[in-house]
C-alpha cells in the first residue's frame, strides 16, 4: 500500500515509516523541513517535504497515495503556530486534500484525555480534530495514546533531568493521577497496523501500555533507573503554575507550560488490554526499558530544566 505518513521525522513518525517500510509498504515520509532519507535508517523512503499549512503542498504529498497516517500536532503553542492553526487547521486542510486525492483510509494519532471541554485548550483542539476525521468521508480510525517513551522522548528525558538535579524533586499537586506509559515502537506498531486493520476501521480507540503508574511511581521508577535516592516535595498546583507562568515569560521553551500542568492533574489512562485485544501483541513494559534517561549528564539535565532539550537527547 502506497502511505504518506505526516510528521515523518518526529519522535512516533520515525518509527512508523520503518514499521510501514520492513513491512512492504512504499511510504511518503512528509516533513515540514528538509530532512535527509538516511533519518530512516536502511529503509527505502520517499522523502517529502510539505506543511499541513500550505494545502498546494498537501496536493503533492497526496498524489498517487492509498493511505495517510497523520501525527503533526503540537502540545505547545509558539508564535503562529498555534493549537488552532496546527493541530485543528492543519487536520482539515489534509483531510480535504486526501479527499480530493481519492486517499482510501486515513488514520490519525490523538491523545488521551482529547475533550469537548475548552478549558485546555491542547485538549481541546484534539478533539475537535478527530470530529474532523469522523465526520470525514475518508474511512478512518483514531488511535489515543497515554504518554509514550522511548529514546529521544521528551516526557521522560524531561522528568529525569528534573530527578537528576536534586534529590528533593518538587511534584506538582498530590502525585496520584494516573498515567500508562507506552512504548513508543508499540504505539508506532499499532498505527502502521490500523491502514489494514479492518476491525479498528471507524473507530476511537484509547491506547496505553501493560501497568498503570501514578506520578508519584513514574518519578521512583526513574529515580531506581538512575540509581538515586530521593524525596518528593509536592506543591499545590496553582503555586507550580504560578512558577510555570513566570517561566513561560522569562524562558523561551519552558520545560513545563500551565496547560501541561493541568493535563498533569488528570487520569490519563486506558483498558490495560487495549493493546493486545486490538493489536494482538502484549506492549512492552516501562520498567527496564528507559536505561536511556542514563544518558543525560548533570549539564543536560541544567539546559533541559532551561527549556532547552539537548540534540543527543532528543534529536528530531
Amino acid at each position: 500500500m502506497r502511505v504518506l505518513v505526516t510528521g515523518a521525522s518526529g519522535f512516533i513518525g520515525r518509527r512508523v515509516v520503518m514499521s510501514l517500510a520492513t513491512n512492504g509498504h512504499s511510504v511518503r515520509a512528509m516533513t515540514r523541513s528538509e530532512c535527509p532519507a538516511t533519518s530512516f535508517r536502511d529503509c527505502e523512503v520517499e522523502v517529502f517535504q510539505a506543511d499541513v499549512l500550505d494545502p498546494e503542498s498537501l496536493s503533492k504529498a497526496c498524489r498517487d497515495i492509498e493511505a495517510v497516517i497523520h501525527l503533526v500536532a503540537i502540545i505547545r503553542e509558539l508564535g503562529e503556530f498555534t493549537f488552532q492553526r496546527v493541530n485543528l487547521d492543519g487536520t482539515i486542510n489534509l483531510l480535504d486534500t486526501a479527499k480530493a486525492a481519492g486517499v482510501q483510509r486515513f488514520v490519525m494519532a490523538s491523545a488521551i484525555g482529547a475533550s469537548s471541554d475548552p478549558s485546555i485548550p491542547y485538549l481541546y483542539s484534539r478533539w475537535l480534530a478527530e470530529q474532523e476525521v469522523i465526520n470525514s468521508p475518508i474511512p478512518g480510525t483514531i488511535l489515543r495514546f497515554s504518554v509514550g517513551f522511548g529514546q529521544g522522548d521528551e516526557f521522560f528525558n524531561t522528568l529525569a533531568a528534573l530527578t537528576k538535579l536534586s534529590p528533593l524533586v518538587p511534584i506538582a499537586g498530590d502525585g496520584k493521577a494516573l498515567f500508562q506509559p507506552i512504548a513508543a515502537d508499540d504505539a508506532a506498531k499499532c498505527l502502521a497496523a490500523s491502514i489494514k486493520n479492518e476491525e479498528v476501521l471507524g473507530k476511537t480507540i484509547e491506547l496505553g501500555g501493560p501497568s498503570y503508574f501514578t506520578y508519584d511511581q513514574m518519578i521512583d521508577t526513574i529515580a531506581r533507573t538512575l540509581g538515586l535516592k530521593i524525596a518528593k516535595l509536592h506543591i499545590p498546583i496553582r503555586l507550580f503554575a504560578f512558577v510555570a507562568s513566570l517561566m513561560d515569560i522569562i524562558l523561551n521553551k519552558p520545560p513545563v507550560t500551565t496547560d501541561q500542568l493541568k493535563m498533569l492533574d488528570i487520569n490519563n489512562t486506558a483498558d490495560v488490554y487495549s493493546v493486545e485485544s486490538n493489536f494482538g501483541f502484549r506492549p512492552m513494559a516501562l520498567e527496564d526499558n528507559i536505561g536511556y534517561i542514563k544518558e543525560i549528564t548533570l549539564i543536560d539535565a541544567l539546559k533541559i530544566s532551561m527549556g532547552n532539550m539537548p540534540s543527543q537527547i532528543r534529536d528530531h
